[in-house]
């Protein structure tokens, strides 16, 4: 069981020490997660909960190419700084693309279409250059976040032709740009990324639900590790349980953007405390999660307690020194 809970961060060498944060290392009695903090790096860094904790991951979004203009010029500004601190990056990359029918060597098919498109290849191309570092320098890649959701039918492999047809051409996308991820950024380690939903039910008739893992089984065990989310979903405690069980029989499992639904009354305190307690965090950690970031402060906004509760379970529960 103690492999278990070490293999996420050992894997992934979680020694290195954010500035400021040296003093909570100290502290720490036994290996945690790595926490992470969006919805883009240099927010991130400034934010009070990573002066306050030990944040030791920026998560940046990247949701399209229209964010490409701004987003390539961090190298030197926002990139760079942030590994010379010790911080982990983590890209997220989702199609914000409109559906519509589409041509595939499968076949027609409907669903975004930027996710399929050459320019998708030629931009992860730029970011993987920005984001690119040094040998002790990790970055974490989520790609195609929420991918379920972009053929026009949704969490099924086979309702039709076209939707299998689709995710078909959307594994090669991954596989194309996984390539050229670890060719422009030897540093970094990717994932596809799951919506936190999936486990929930079962249709093995037409490939949905839990059905659907075994459809990208391929691309799964040629990633570097596996990414779900939790986005105010009401269930998060029993999505974060069964995604991390079932994507863990193909690498460690990060929980790449988790935000409950804001609310400014005692209940949402009570929500974190029981999704962020001791128990059900080293629960978690026995199954293969390794890592877990928060998708934005907005949530922490609502009461002062909110905020100190997150702080509290970060400080208790942060991955800074994992060996």
């Amino acid at each position: 069981m103690l492999l278990a809970a070490l293999a996420g961060c050992l894997w992934f060498a979680c020694s290195v020490v954010p500035e400021g944060h040296a003093r909570a290392a100290r502290g720490a009695a036994r290996p945690g997660l790595l926490f992470g903090l969006g919805p883009e790096a240099d927010s991130a860094r400034r934010a009070t909960l990573t002066r306050n904790a030990p944040i030791g991951m920026l998560t940046s979004w990247f949701n399209g190419p229209n964010d490409l203009g701004w987003m390539s010029k961090w190298r030197t500004s926002v990139v760079l700084p942030a590994y010379r601190q010790g911080f982990a990056l983590h890209l997220v990359v989702w199609d914000g693309s409109s559906e519509g029918p589409l041509s595939t060597s499968y076949g027609d098919t409907c669903g975004r279409s930027y996710a399929l498109s050459d320019q998708f290849l030629q931009d992860m191309r730029v970011l993987a250059h920005t984001f690119s570092g040094g040998p002790a320098d990790r970055l974490f890649v989520t790609l195609f976040a929420e991918f379920q959701t972009y053929p026009c039918r949704d969490n099924e492999w086979s309702p039709d032709p076209a939707t299998t047809a689709y995710y078909e051409a959307l594994k090669d996308q991954y596989r194309a740009a996984l390539a050229i991820f670890h060719t422009e950024a030897p540093n970094s380690k990717v994932s596809l990324g799951w919506g936190g939903w999936q486990a929930n039910w079962d249709s093995p008739a037409s490939g949905g639900g839990r059905s659907l893992f075994a459809h990208f089984a391929d691309v799964m065990r040629i990633s570097d590790f596996q990414s779900f989310q939790s986005l105010e979903s009401p269930t998060a405690a029993r999505d974060a349980k069964a995604m991390t069980a079932a994507l863990h029989r193909y690498g460690p499992v990060m929980l790449a953007f988790y935000k409950p639904k804001p609310d400014p009354t005692e209940a949402l305190d009570r929500t974190l405390s029981a999704f962020l307690s001791p128990g059900a965090l080293d629960g978690l950690q026995r199954d293969g999660l390794f890592a877990l970031s928060f998708m934005d402060t907005s949530f922490m906004k609502g009461r002062p307690s909110t905020l100190a509760l997150v702080e509290s379970s970060v400080r208790r529960s942060g991955c800074v020194r994992c060996d």
